[in-house]
């Protein structure tokens, strides 16, 4: 009995050596001891540098980003943590100057953020900043950043991701990449005009609250100059079109043509006359169809 024991209690510490050999081995890690970091999690996944596209609908009543604060550690931490963040011209600048880009910050009007300053809770990781952001005041044409930057991280240290760039956009419900078909004539030219080439897209981008612009093309998908672009309003009550262009002071809707948009299927069906009140002068009829976000 005693070999027996003695046996056993030897394997058993050949096993226990064998468990510390694997864990001294180098291709092994331990995260334990590992330093606990304060960071925007959404900077880490979106790459250091890069925007975060914030396309918001446009409505009265503000709309609320939620930016999280967390604290990346092995465990969450006994205490809690009081982070500052703060709004910089300078991430905007940095961002500029490395992109050849024009973005300001978004105007102080258009958001409220209640406190820069926020608590994360002992046993927790993450924090919540809420910014209520006024839609109905966005410029849709306008290039805008929202930066937040932690400035302390309340005794933790400050992660690398400390900066996130928030491209604040205001998109109506029309907003968005269209397949793009039809007709389009230019007098006697059988090179620009006739059928839209198949497979074409075509970006229609916000303007206002019910009004898009979009790139009228030729039948060969190149761009229809001295037109563009060209705004489509849709009546909300109705959902008929009414195209304008500001380049172009006798563009219209096509006569006989029922211009309107089906909110079914998310397709616009256009009619446009323009140079003249000829409809055989240049003219065309599109049917653009939604296909996903722009």
């Amino acid at each position: 009995m005693k070999k027996r024991l003695y046996l056993i209690t030897l394997l058993a510490s050949m096993a226990v050596l064998n468990l510390s050999s694997c864990l001294k081995d180098p291709r092994y890690y331990t995260f334990a001891n590992v330093q606990a970091l304060v960071e925007l999690p959404l900077a880490a996944a979106n790459g250091l540098g890069n925007l975060t596209p914030e396309a918001l609908p446009i409505t009265a009543t503000p709309q609320t980003i939620q930016l999280v604060v967390n604290i990346a550690s092995p465990a969450p931490l006994n205490k809690s943590v009081t982070v500052k963040l703060a709004i910089q011209q300078s991430a905007v600048d940095a961002y500029n100057t490395a992109n050849g880009t024009s973005y300001t910050i978004l105007p102080a009007a258009d958001y409220t953020v209640s406190s820069l300053t926020v608590t994360i809770p002992a046993g927790k990781r993450e924090a919540i900043v809420p910014i209520q952001v006024n839609t109905s005041l966005v410029d849709p044409s306008g290039q805008f950043i929202l930066p937040f930057t932690i400035t302390d991280g309340g005794g933790v240290q400050i992660s690398n991701y400390n900066t996130i760039l928030l491209n604040v956009e205001a998109k109506n419900q029309y907003d968005g990449t269209y397949s793009i078909s039809g007709y389009v004539h230019r007098d006697a030219d059988l090179t620009l005009g006739g059928p839209i080439a198949a497979g074409l897209t075509d970006v229609l981008a916000t303007a206002g609250a019910t009004s898009v612009t979009f790139t009228q093309i030729w039948a060969t998908g190149s761009t229809a100059g001295g037109i563009n672009p060209v705004y489509l309003t849709v009546d909300p009550a109705t959902n008929l079109v009414t195209a304008s262009s500001l380049v172009n002071g006798t563009l219209g809707n096509l006569p006989g043509y029922n211009s309107h948009y089906d909110p079914t299927t998310q397709t616009f069906y256009v009619g446009i006359l323009w140079n003249g009140a000829d409809p055989n002068h240049r003219s065309a009829i599109d049917t653009m169809t939604y296909q996903g976000p722009r």
